[in-house]
């Protein structure tokens, strides 16, 4: 167990001693071995069809996740970079369906769409299922929330885990 002045804003302070030792604060349900853990991280596969650009985005994701069984936040901030990834596979799918994905704005530039309005373009060109759409939506929000925080949030390893899983099969299916 770490001494608790190494914990720091209720996750590990990082050192020259300690930042290649697990974390200790990570919440795992049942005990996990780092091995279950790096397999836990890898599980989710983007299929062939996922363009390459957003193949190395997700990449990253899955990277940073099994980092964070040294820095927990790490965890979290995969999980917000999930979000980025669908949002820039979303964008590439509306490129590749030769739909919009610029606005005008009130001065005359032009300016990338509202995620919302890039979701709602692939539904209506049938890339997105209906049924999808509130989970896309979803995706959005927690978007919004991770990219403009007021306070540091800290995921558990099994909604981490969820969320990267609901990512790929989100690209895996925009890209069939």
């Amino acid at each position: 167990m770490m001494p608790d002045d190494s914990i720091q804003y209720g996750f590990k302070r990082i050192s020259p001693a300690n930042w290649k030792e697990m974390d200790e604060i990570i919440q795992f349900p049942s005990p996990v071995t780092d091995e279950i853990w790096v397999r836990a991280c890898l599980k989710p596969q983007l299929e062939s069809s996922v363009p390459e650009n957003i193949a190395a985005l997700f990449e990253v994701v899955r990277g940073s996740m099994v980092y964070g069984w040294f820095f927990y936040p790490l965890i979290t901030l995969a999980t917000e970079q999930c979000h980025r990834v669908v949002e820039a596979g979303a964008r590439l799918r509306c490129e590749q369906l030769g739909l919009a994905t610029k606005r005008v704005g009130k001065d005359g530039k032009s300016l990338d769409m509202k995620f919302a309005d890039i979701v709602q373009s692939l539904v209506n060109a049938g890339a997105i299922s209906r049924s999808d759409q509130p989970r896309w939506n979803s995706v959005r929000k927690l978007r919004n929330r991770s990219s403009h925080p007021a306070r540091q949030t800290i995921l558990s390893p099994g909604m981490a885990l969820s969320i990267v899983e609901i990512a790929a099969t989100f690209l895996n299916r925009l890209f069939k």
